[in-house]
């Protein structure tokens, strides 16, 4: 597959020029934005159909495939953009590798990616993360024989009228466990602070694949490290509200949150990390118990593995799509916003760190999550 190579940005436009965007119109509505994992497009007609009834203006869509046999061969990120006429780009991360310990269903042969969709303009840049594995070393023994690195896609967003939006589409690694996924997140953060200025309303969206508890702890292939059982009752969705989002960079310089959990000395995060894991002022209107966005197991493993941050926007409405994971494995997020005042961000910190203290006092109770 010769498309792109991982770490590079494909763009696709099949905007009709012809056809004004409706926010071009009169008064301006709020944007529905998207956020979902499509499970690499196994039912691509399902996905593309809940997409079209949901009619969003930004659409943050992860697991995305190019040219695999596993789900048909098919350009999934174009087909998206061409049977919903907009415009839009995907930044590969992985070139999945034909290779007989892949069952039939995981066949590879092409690549996968994080994509951005929008009825707008858009400029694109990749925010990369180190690698959790040597995927060439350790790809078959994981089962998944790759070649690439996880790679968020970043997009200023120009919506007419209106300040730009700072969008990203996200996806964390399944095998990193919880430490490895903190410091996926904390390059985020850290992109997204130094963005503040010039871009104040972000959106960070995407599959963080925060599911580290319940069942997934007995397993060491998703489930390893310290926290793999030091932190029972709490669901890792809990640890990242508790012991990073909480925390925000009005909080002081380092997240001491972070630095006083009990690790031994081998384990303690870096300076650097406790700099970036300082929340810029990221909320979810989402509950991070309640609403899980993942289930397998017959229930016996669900998480909130999607999160939908918004920062300085107002949440008009949020709701989830593909309630029955009948499209694809994940729910889907959808939220309807509008652009904020600054003071917004202080309003949601404070949420947040209800939230934090909620989560604390009910967590009392549980002996296992």
């Amino acid at each position: 597959m010769d498309v792109a190579l991982p770490g590079q940005i494909v763009t696709f436009d099949f905007r009709d020029s012809q056809a004004p965007a409706p926010s071009d119109q009169g008064i301006p509505r709020p944007l529905r934005v998207v956020q979902w994992n499509i499970e690499r497009g196994y039912q691509l007609d399902a996905v593309i159909a809940t997409l079209r009834d949901l009619d969003a203006d930004i659409l943050c869509l992860q697991e995305l495939d190019i040219g695999n046999q596993r789900s048909g061969g098919g350009n999934h990120a174009e087909q998206i953009a061409r049977r919903l006429r907009l415009n839009g780009a995907v930044a590969v991360e992985f070139q999945e590798l034909r290779s007989p310990c892949r069952a039939p269903a995981q066949q590879g042969g092409g690549l996968h990616g994080n994509a951005i969709y929008s009825r707008y303009d858009m400029a694109f840049r990749a925010v990369g993360h180190a690698p959790a594995y040597d995927w060439p070393r350790d790809g078959m023994r994981l089962g998944e024989p790759r070649l690439g690195a996880r790679v968020t896609l970043a997009a200023e967003i120009r919506v007419p009228r209106r300040p730009a939006v700072l969008a990203y589409s996200a996806h964390f690694e399944c095998f990193a466990g919880i430490a490895g996924r903190a410091a996926q997140l904390c390059d985020l953060l850290q992109d997204s602070s130094a963005c503040v200025p010039e871009l104040p309303h972000q959106l960070v969206f995407g599959d963080f694949n925060t599911f580290a508890h319940s069942l997934a702890r007995l397993s060491p292939r998703y489930a390893h490290g310290w926290h793999r059982f030091r932190n029972l009752g709490m669901s890792e969705a809990e640890w990242w509200v508790e012991n990073v989002l909480a925390w925000s960079v009005d909080d002081g310089p380092v997240n001491l949150r972070l630095a006083a959990e009990p690790l031994p000395d081998h384990l303690r995060p870096s300076r650097e990390v406790l700099r970036a894991a300082r929340n810029p002022g990221w909320w979810d209107p989402f509950d991070p118990v309640r609403d899980i966005t993942i289930s397998n197991h017959c229930g016996w493993m669900s998480a909130k593995a999607d999160w939908a941050f918004v920062r300085q926007f107002r949440v008009v409405r949020h709701w989830m799509a593909n309630r029955d994971f009948a499209a694809s494995d994940h729910r889907c997020l959808v939220l309807e916003v509008e652009h904020a005042h600054a003071d917004t961000v202080a309003e949601h910190m404070l949420a947040t760190k209800r939230v934090a203290r909620e989560l604390q006092v009910k967590r009392a109770s549980r002996l296992w999550t």
